[in-house]
């Protein structure tokens, strides 16, 4: 190793070891912020000029050579090398190497540790954004099948037993408020972690004054960090970028379980794609829900990376040490993680084949038993009392192995008009008694659909 290329080998009477080097290195995890490190020189290089600490010709070499970096990385040229400790470093070099001295201007004023704070917070909100638009088009897809197959009726379940009557759509308009929340918490997000930290130095602030404002407007930031101590030390908004995106898997992930359930021969409720699906080495006959069990797994490591950055952070002395040098490897990953997932969610989703009759085979009378009580308080009967007398009636006909709807005459003396009643018993009515705003009846769900649309169109 050429002690000579280290930017910081002035110290130093001795090269890295070779170990050290090895657990020292991250250019293989941060290249990542390629992008984002040549788009934050670029700003702190027309901040230094403004501070006429570099000319403005001196500036356009610099800020050329930057743009060819980028443009040569992209065309997939060589450009890093083994001694490069990672990709800022990296980066000062190959200018340098191309413009000469003046690339090793471009540090003037400024730390790696403002340095990666700024490039770690601008990829977390470019990420953003593009998530954002994942999940709105994850949100179209679910809008859309809900509007196709209004009026298809499904069993509702509450602790995987058949619960009451729902509209198929229904259950799909669940999937679409709640992404609404998801995209609220990360457009929250963009508006908290909106200050840029450039200009704070290593922990105390640049002793070259320039106008911060106009280097964070320039790099998309609202407003600069307010204290320097501040902008170089803390982790939150990377922990709250890896929560936001748990919490996203953690939905998809018990969505997901519902499609493996409702795959199986004993529901029946639906057949993914065989793009979103899987055989069996063994056995010619399988066809595994290989897409929605991945989604479901791939939660587990997105709450892991969450809980890793949250490990990390917590023990980390102000203002920077090295620990903090880990906390890049689970935001890349989740990031890509939860791209990847909602990606095949949704074209699971616009691929599958729903099962309607086999859905309306397996709803049981017993979903009809909260209607029968809500009749009976409708007859003036309190609700504890017709609980109890519907339940009697479930209870005789489950040792009887029938349905309660099927009870002879004799059994249902205790209730007033109980032909009348027993003649309303239908799935159809059930569903059509719920159009409270949220409930799942018909117009309900007309209301559901008006403000996904104002929703999906804002």
């Amino acid at each position: 190793m050429n002690r000579e290329n280290k930017m910081w080998s002035g110290r130093f009477d001795s090269t890295m070891a070779k170990s050290m080097a090895e657990l020292s290195f991250s250019l293989d995890v941060d290249k990542e912020l390629l992008e984002e490190d040549i788009q934050g020189s670029l700003a702190h290089g027309k901040g230094l000029v403004e501070a006429g600490v570099i000319g403005k010709t001196e500036y356009a070499k610099i800020a050329a050579g930057l743009r060819s970096i980028l443009a040569d990385a992209k065309k997939g040229k060589k450009l890093w090398n083994a001694e490069d400790e990672d990709i800022h470093m990296a980066v000062e070099r190959v200018l340098t190497e191309k413009i000469g001295n003046l690339g090793k201007k471009i540090h003037t004023g400024r730390s790696r540790n403002d340095q990666v704070a700024t490039d770690f917070k601008l990829y977390m909100r470019h990420k953003t954004i593009d998530i954002l638009d994942l999940l709105s088009k994850l949100q179209k897809t679910v809008y859309e099948l809900a509007k196709k197959h209004a009026g298809r009726l499904m069993p509702g379940y509450t602790h995987l037993q058949q619960a009451q009557p729902i509209q198929f759509s229904h259950y799909l308009m669940s999937i679409f408020f709640a992404l609404e929340r998801d995209k609220k918490r990360l457009s929250n997000f963009l508006s908290l972690h909106n200050e840029c930290p450039l200009g704070s130095g290593a922990m105390a602030g640049s002793a070259f004054s320039y106008n911060r404002k106009t280097v964070a407007t320039d790099l998309g930031f609202a407003d600069v960090s307010a204290n320097s101590i501040d902008a170089v030390s803390h982790r939150d908004m990377a922990l709250e970028f890896l929560s936001d995106l748990s919490i996203i898997g953690s939905t998809l992930s018990r969505y997901a379980e519902d499609m493996v359930i409702w795959s199986s021969s004993e529901f029946g409720f639906l057949t993914l794609h065989d793009k979103f699906s899987s055989g069996s080495s063994m056995m010619p006959q399988k066809k595994n829900p290989d897409s929605m069990e991945l989604i479901r797994g791939k939660s587990g490591r997105l709450i892991g990376n969450f809980t890793a950055m949250f490990t990390l952070a917590k023990g980390a002395p102000l203002t920077y040490s090295r620990d903090l040098q880990e906390d890049k490897l689970p935001v890349f990953d989740s990031a890509k993680t939860i791209s990847v997932c909602l990606q095949v969610f949704r074209e699971a989703l616009e691929t599958a084949k729903w099962n309607f009759e086999n859905m309306e085979k397996r709803m049981l009378p017993a979903l009809l038993a909260t209607d029968l009580a809500d009749l009976l308080v409708e007859k003036g009967i309190p609700f504890r009392d017709a609980h109890r007398i519907v339940g009697n009636l479930v209870g005789i006909a489950a040792k009887q192995g029938v349905n309660f709807t099927e009870l002879p005459d004799e059994h249902w003396k205790d209730i007033p008009k109980a032909k009348e009643l027993r003649k309303k018993l239908t799935f159809a009515y059930s569903v059509s008694r719920r159009n409270i705003e949220g409930g799942t009846g018909e117009k309900s769900l007309e209301q559901q659909l008006k403000k996904a649309k104002v929703i999906l169109e804002g």
